[in-house]
């Protein structure tokens, strides 16, 4: 692809070793939340204001859509191959640090990937809790499809799921949908943890006994769990995996696709509960593609891994020493958010 002032780039700071995605384009998003008047590009009947969907739900097209993925018009990264993963060629290559290789003159190098959007909804609605529990399953079903696609794409290493919902969780449309984006490596957070569950034989069973002993379970479907993680970074965060080790979501059981869509929404509503229209963000982690864990990874991915969903309410914003130090500070122990989450 053609480089454009607008072309998304990745620019590498050396002494913090903080890894920044450059993406212009996003600037010319409308903003919705910031008081824009537009034609909402989601809605059905829209459907000529964004790129052909790349999935839907169903699939027949003499059906109405319920939910449909379609390619960011405003993308963090492009979708032209690298080469082989983890390989970008003249503008350096990504190793396991999940930052580009330095030269003494190069910080920076395209930003190659997947960056797709997730309409959940054919109505103009705000939140998960508006959609029918059948086609919030179905939902989720799309996802971990185009997920699966994402991973046999040799150019790509890693892929995930997020939303941003409201304005202070980074949302800029009203109407309800996710994120997908597939990059060419392994972002530092999931390598850091990884990194950590590799040093422990059962880090997940561990985080789930703990969880048990310090009364933090919110609520359990099939044999999903949600819990308020040890060291959360708001009142209320809360994760959700399976019991049993699974390493990816793209490869799971519809079972299980219907708990997380059953739990998403029980959490959700729990919050709304406590407080009523909170922003959120979730995110899925989960490790390199297949194909991709020997070159990102240098071995296997940590034994009894689970793929994991983490909710995250905006309740307090982030202010100078969390962004200074890199520590978080919440107002909430962590049992007496599950038992608020579990009264609610």
């Amino acid at each position: 692809m053609r480089s454009t002032p607008d072309t998304p780039h990745l620019h590498h700071d050396p002494l913090t070793a903080r890894t920044v995605f450059v993406a212009p384009g996003r600037a010319k998003r409308p903003n919705e939340l910031e008081g824009a008047t537009i034609r909402c590009p989601f809605c059905a009947g829209n459907e000529s204001l964004t790129p052909p969907a790349l999935l839907r739900s169903p699939r027949s097209a003499a059906e109405p859509w319920r939910a449909r993925i379609v390619p960011n018009q405003f993308p963090i990264v492009t979708d032209t191959a690298a080469g082989p993963a983890g390989q970008t060629g003249a503008a350096g290559d990504v190793r396991q640090t999940g930052t580009p290789t330095l030269t003494p003159t190069l910080t920076q190098r395209p930003a190659h990937g997947v960056h797709e959007v997730v309409i959940e909804s054919p109505a103009h609605v705000r939140s998960i809790l508006a959609i029918d529990p059948a086609d919030w399953r179905d939902v989720w079903e799309l996802c971990r499809e185009r997920l699966a696609m994402l991973a046999d794409q040799s150019g790509l290493a890693w892929a995930t799921v997020f939303k941003n919902s409201g304005p202070r969780a980074g949302a800029s449309l009203e109407h309800v949908h996710s994120q997908l984006v597939a990059l060419d490596f392994v972002p530092p957070a999931i390598l850091a943890e990884l990194a950590v569950a590799g040093r422990t034989a059962d880090p997940f069973g561990d985080l789930l006994r703990l969880a048990v002993a310090e009364d933090r379970i919110v609520e359990q479907a099939g044999d999903l769990v949600a819990l308020v993680p040890p060291a959360p970074r708001q009142p209320f965060e809360t994760w959700i995996l399976p019991r049993s080790a699974e390493t990816y979501f793209h490869a799971t059981r519809p079972d299980r696709v219907a708990a997380l869509a059953a739990l998403t929404q029980s959490v959700i509503g729990r919050l709304d509960r406590l407080l009523p229209e909170a922003d959120y963000n979730w995110w899925l982690h989960q490790p390199p593609s297949a194909h991709a864990v020997a070159t990102h990874l240098g071995g296997p991915v940590p034994a009894r891994w689970h793929w994991h969903l983490e909710i995250m309410p905006r309740i307090n914003g982030l202010a100078g020493f969390e962004l200074g130090a890199g520590c978080h500070i919440t107002t909430s122990t962590p049992p007496d958010s599950a038992r608020r989450l579990r009264d609610a």
